[in-house]
C-alpha cells in the first residue's frame, strides 16, 4: 500500500480529521477542562454552588457549563471532554484484542487440516449461536462482587488486580468470532499457492509459513473490521450502560442521566436538548469516523475495490 493512494482516498483522510480532533480533546483535556482535584481525576464535575441530586432538573447552555447540566448539575462539556480518554481506551483495547485473538484462532486453524479444522469451527460456531448480551451479564455477575464488604473469589481478585473491565472482557470473549472466520477462510486458500508449498516443501516450519507468508497477504479483511469495530464496541457500550448493564463510561452515563429528560413539558423533544444532543453527536461522529476509516482501508487494501474504482472514475 503505498502513501499516495492512503492519503488520496477522501474517506481516509475524512476519517483522520475526525478522529485526530477525538485525540486532540483527549490529550487536551487538562487544560480545556481542568481538574477541580487533579490528584483525584474524574470525568465528573459538579457545578459550584449545586447540590448532588438526580432530582435537580437540567440547567441551559451558561457561560459556566457552555452546554449545560445534566439533571443534579453535573457539567456535561466536562464529561464530553474528559470521557474521550477512557472512549478512546476502551475501544482500541477491545477492537484491537478481539482481532488479535479472532486472527491467531482463525490462521491456526485455517492452516490445520481434517478433524482439527473442524473442531475450530465448530467452537466458533458455538460462540456464534450464544449472544453476547447474555455474556456480558454474566461476566458482571461473576466478576463483580456481591457487596463492599463481600470476599472477593479469585477471578474477582485477578481483574481487579488487572483493573480489567466485565464488559470488555465479555465482549473481547464473545466478538472474535468473525474475524477467524474470514482469516481462516483466507488462509485455507492461500496455503495451497505456490509459495507456501515450496515453503512447505523445502522444509520451513509451519509456523513461520502461517506468520511469515500466509498471514500477511491474509490479513487485510481484519485491519478493516477491526477499524470498523473500535467505533462499533464504544457504541454498544453506550447501549449497554443506557440499559443498566454497561461499564459505565462518562459518555454512556451523561445519556443516561438525560434519558429522563428527552421529552419536555407538551411532549417537546427540544426543551432540554442539551441533555442528549451533544453526547448523541458525539457518539454518532466517533462511530463515523471508525467507520470511514474501515471503508477507505477497504478500497486501499483491496485490489479489486481499487480497480472498481478507478474504473468508475
Amino acid at each position: 500500500m503505498s502513501r499516495q493512494r492512503f492519503f488520496v482516498n477522501w474517506q481516509i483522510v475524512l476519517a483522520l480529521v475526525i478522529l485526530t480532533l477525538y485525540v486532540a480533546v483527549a490529550v487536551a483535556a487538562p487544560w480545556l477542562a481542568p481538574q477541580s482535584d487533579p490528584q483525584e481525576p474524574t470525568a465528573f464535575r459538579l457545578m459550584p454552588g449545586v447540590r448532588p441530586s438526580a432530582l435537580g432538573p437540567p440547567r441551559p447552555p451558561n457561560p459556566a457549563a457552555l452546554l449545560g447540566t445534566a439533571p443534579g448539575g453535573w457539567d456535561i462539556l466536562y464529561s464530553l471532554v474528559w470521557g474521550a480518554r477512557p472512549v478512546l481506551r476502551f475501544g482500541l483495547v477491545t477492537a484491537l484484542t478481539t482481532a488479535w485473538l479472532g486472527v491467531m484462532v482463525g490462521a491456526l486453524s485455517g492452516y490445520l487440516e481434517g478433524r482439527s479444522n473442524q473442531l475450530v469451527m465448530r467452537i466458533t460456531d458455538a460462540f456464534l449461536a450464544f449472544p453476547a448480551i447474555a455474556g456480558i451479564v454474566l461476566f458482571r455477575q461473576i466478576l463483580t462482587p456481591a457487596g463492599t464488604d463481600a470476599p472477593l473469589n479469585m477471578l474477582q481478585r485477578v481483574t481487579s488486580a488487572l483493573s480489567l473491565d466485565p464488559v470488555m472482557l465479555a465482549l473481547i470473549l464473545f466478538s472474535w468470532m468473525p474475524y477467524a472466520r474470514i482469516i481462516g477462510a483466507n488462509v485455507s486458500a492461500l496455503k495451497q499457492a505456490e509459495y507456501a508449498l515450496a515453503a512447505k516443501t523445502v522444509g520451513v516450519r509451519p509456523l513461520r509459513i502461517i506468520f511469515r507468508h500466509l498471514l500477511p497477504n491474509a490479513i487485510a479483511p481484519a485491519i478493516v473490521l477491526a477499524a470498523r469495530d473500535i467505533g462499533g464496541v464504544v457504541i454498544l457500550e453506550a447501549a449497554f450502560t443506557f440499559i443498566g448493564i454497561g461499564s459505565g463510561l462518562p459518555w454512556g452515563a451523561v445519556a443516561v442521566a438525560g434519558r429522563d429528560w428527552v421529552i419536555g413539558p407538551g411532549g417537546n423533544p427540544l426543551t432540554y436538548w442539551w441533555v442528549f444532543v451533544p453526547v448523541t453527536l458525539v457518539l454518532i461522529l466517533f462511530s463515523v469516523g471508525w467507520n470511514l476509516l474501515g471503508d477507505g482501508l477497504n478500497t486501499v487494501l483491496n485490489p479489486k475495490s481499487s480497480q472498481a474504482m478507478r474504473r468508475l472514475g
